[in-house]
């Protein structure tokens, strides 16, 4: 998906922004609660969603999985330096292959990328992060180990704007007849 469609600053109705609200806290709500929430029919409250998700707003659904239960105790975030001269070769898709690196960021700064790891231990974290260091052209990689998370994983600000603050919410476009859920 192509963020640039979106513009600078996403545009959603006022709908559509608290529709994205309740389906970030529950994302199995039934149609016929989303349009209750909404003041509207379940019916509607559906084209909506699929609307939402033909734009690619709506990025799919998951379960959220707790790492621990799956024996994932460690949370690392590791920063990866490209070899000079090798700056416009993408490395996603070899990290993409690695299955313990949750995400992969390409950044400014120092680094090039940012990778979140969760592994099972010291041992098995130390294994993924050589076969990091081993990937084709990177030169360095920095690791920081996690102690404690105070969150992760929070809903996505939506709502009206709050002028040029940096704690701004994405804009909001007032519905007019004709016009909603464009």
């Amino acid at each position: 998906m192509n963020r640039d469609q979106f513009g600078k600053e996403g545009v959603v109705s006022a709908t559509d922004a608290r529709l994205l609200a309740i389906l970030q806290a529950d994302g199995r709500r039934s149609y016929a609660e989303l349009g209750g929430d909404l003041g509207m029919a379940g019916p509607s409250a559906h084209e909506r969603v699929k609307k939402l998700e033909s734009r690619g707003v709506i990025r799919g659904y998951r379960a959220d999985v707790e790492p621990t239960a799956l024996g994932l105790n460690v949370l690392a975030f590791t920063w990866v330096t490209q070899a000079p001269g090798t700056i416009s070769t993408d490395l996603t898709p070899e990290f993409a292959a690695i299955p313990e690196i949750e995400e992969c960021h390409y950044i400014a700064g120092e680094a090039d990328y940012i990778l979140k790891i969760r592994a099972r231990d010291m041992d098995h974290l130390g294994a993924i992060v050589r076969r990091v260091q081993t990937t084709r052209h990177v030169f360095s990689t920095e690791t920081d180990v996690v102690f404690s998370t105070g969150f992760e994983g929070r809903p996505l600000p939506v709502g009206s704007r709050g002028g040029d603050r940096a704690d701004a919410m994405p804009a909001v476009v007032a519905e007019t007849d004709g016009a909603e859920g464009s």
